[in-house]
């Protein structure tokens, strides 16, 4: 009831998992400086209990302070102090901008939930928090001398400005598109290592065993009630439960796919399947307006892939190859820590859930693929976008090699009309035949090097 009361984007923080409720506060602007507000109001009550209850001397050979030069000090340095919050939020809006203009709309939470940007946008609030109340405060205290009132706010002041040209520099690396993407990636890492400790990873299961396949013939469908990204899955609860009620379910939905209402979203079977409350596995499902970069591993794919080819619309080729490089690390970090199977199982190493089997070929499709679409007649990304996956291959499994050499062939015949110059194929050509050693596809390279030199000279 008293959740009801509470606007709702404050409600539904306490709608979400505990794992979605860190992630999307990690990516808020306000819990940071919010906490620096809360110390600057505690600074700010210690600094004038400290100027009341203790009898510090208003004069020395160094300094004479009394109430009047206090409150225009003070009063003064507010404005300082506003001044450089306000450019602050001017350089914020420009660099918003863009990012949202040039680079992905992706990039505003990736700048906002930096950390810190959030230690430099709390420590101005803080600052003008900490200046009004010693303003407000003083007030009331028109017959006493103040002492630390004065040296802390000129400190804390002076702290501010230099903070300011720390932020300034802070805003100009981030206008550098090679520490976007690196950060990028760096981010999407850090949420693929906490798959491994908090997530899925655990309960995955290579081989399928026992399926209950004699439950089969009843199998129960369960449809979704609403519209929307599927956001999040706690997998472990519904383990847990499934393994309680002696059920094994089917996901008919991948996380990160938009599902329309009344589509089909889990089934079930087992022998305790005729008493399963249905809505209570549905609570086990989050959906929303928006992909979330928490399960799905391709999101985090998408959001290089679009710097990458908003780069070769602006002209940028050098960017847009950094994006390819950067993309291939991240496929590299993806291919080993992340298992690719779609059995999860209890902890009897029982198959709970099976989910719809994430593929190696998706996740190179939804990083490398949308780049050579927007690449096609762009030859130098097109040859870095084959010298990334060279690299790729070199370091992954041979299992691997099928899938990368299969892109790879699939780009060049798609790509072999825009060969204008001797030297692009040349290189080109280069690059392929070491991908070729690698993944032991000489014969299908020779195949494709008759097929480039047949185009050059018709």
């Amino acid at each position: 009831m008293r959740l009801k009361l509470l606007p709702w984007e404050i409600k539904k923080y306490f709608q979400m998992s505990k794992r979605q409720r860190k992630y999307e506060i990690s990516l808020t602007l306000w819990h940071i400086p919010l906490l620096y507000i809360v110390v600057a109001i505690v600074i700010a009550i210690a600094t004038i209990f400290g100027d009341m209850y203790f009898d510090l001397p208003s004069q020395s050979d160094f300094y004479i302070l009394d109430f009047e030069s206090t409150r225009s000090l003070v009063s003064t340095l507010i404005s300082s102090v506003l001044l450089l919050s306000a450019f602050t939020l001017n350089i914020l809006l420009i660099l918003l901008t863009t990012f949202s203009g040039q680079f992905s709309p992706r990039m505003l939470q990736n700048f906002i939930a930096d950390r810190q940007t959030q230690h430099y946008v709390g420590i101005f609030n803080g600052s003008f928090v900490y200046v009004l109340l010693m303003f407000l405060f003083m007030s009331n205290f028109q017959n006493n001398d103040f002492i630390l009132v004065p040296i802390i706010t000129v400190l804390l002041t002076f702290i501010t400005a230099i903070i300011f040209l720390f932020f300034i520099n802070h805003a100009i690396y981030w206008m550098q598109v090679h520490n976007i993407t690196s950060n990028m990636k760096i981010m999407s890492e850090k949420i693929i290592q906490n798959e491994l400790t908090e997530g899925i990873e655990k309960l995955k299961k290579i081989e399928a065993d026992d399926l209950k396949e004699h439950f089969r013939g009843k199998t129960k469908e369960v449809y979704t009630s609403a519209a929307g990204y599927l956001q999040f899955v706690d997998f472990q609860d519904m383990v847990r439960k499934a393994q309680k009620e002696d059920i094994i379910i089917e996901l008919h939905e991948k996380v990160g796919n938009f599902i329309l209402s009344n589509n089909l979203l889990f089934s079930y079977w087992g022998e305790g399947s005729e008493e399963v409350d249905e809505e209570a596995y549905k609570d086990f499902f989050l959906f929303g307006n928006k992909e979330l970069e928490i399960q799905d591993n391709d999101s985090a794919m998408s959001k290089l892939a679009e710097v990458a080819i908003k780069s070769i619309n602006n002209g940028d080729p050098r960017s847009a190859i950094n994006a390819v490089y950067q993309l291939a690390n991240l496929m590299q970090t993806i291919d080993r820590n992340i298992t690719f199977a779609p059995y999860l199982a209890d902890s009897d190493g029982q198959v709970r859930v099976i989910l719809q089997a994430q593929r190696f070929e998706d996740s190179l499709y939804r990083g490398f693929g949308m780049i050579r679409h927007y690449a096609k007649d762009d030859l130098p990304v097109i040859i870095e976008i084959i010298s990334s996956l060279r690299m790729l291959a070199s370091a992954a499994h041979p299992t691997r090699y099928a899938a990368i050499w299969h892109f790879a062939e699939n780009t060049i015949v798609n790509v072999s009309e825009s060969i204008i110059y001797d030297m692009e194929r040349d290189l080109l050509l280069e690059k392929l035949y070491q991908l070729a050693k690698i993944t032991e596809n000489k014969e299908e390279y020779y195949k494709l090097e008759k097929t480039l030199k047949r185009e050059d000279r018709s």
